[in-house]
């Protein structure tokens, strides 16, 4: 009985290790990718409170801390969310439940699961102006 709950755990020691291996290349691509986006840009320290909904262009998930949004006329923001959002970076998709007409930090967003669950949910932070580098520097 003993040699078999053994080779049990050493089973299900071997599947759990094989199933967080993708996990760690997927967190590592994501941070690539969050830091290949984020060089193309420089803070320039100032930030806003909430941006108008009818000016928002697209929002970009970069991982789970961090959303950038697109306004009308090009201009880049970013908002580190108020905590962390679990599960965001991997879904890259949320509800905003708007109360007004704006994104403001504070508001709360959902992660949403590809079978349209909400899984987390964490705050937007204050939207920093970005300013994009350009190539000839």
């Amino acid at each position: 009985m003993k040699l078999r709950q053994i080779a049990l755990l050493a089973l299900t020691g071997v599947s759990i290790s094989l199933a967080a291996a993708p996990s760690a290349a997927a967190n590592k691509r994501q941070e690539e990718r969050t830091q290949e986006i984020l060089s193309r840009y420089e803070k320039t320290g100032e930030s806003i409170y909430c941006l108008s909904l009818s000016s928002v262009r697209s929002t970009d998930v970069l991982d789970d801390h961090t959303i950038l949004v697109t306004a009308q006329g090009g201009s880049v923001y970013m908002s580190e969310l108020l905590g962390r959002c679990i599960g965001l970076g991997r879904e890259r998709r949320y509800i905003h439940e708007a109360t007004t007409n704006r994104m403001c930090r504070g508001d709360l967003i959902r992660v949403v699961s590809n079978f349209g669950t909400a899984i987390g949910s964490c705050s937007f932070g204050s939207f920093e102006k970005l300013k994009e580098i350009s190539q000839a520097e």
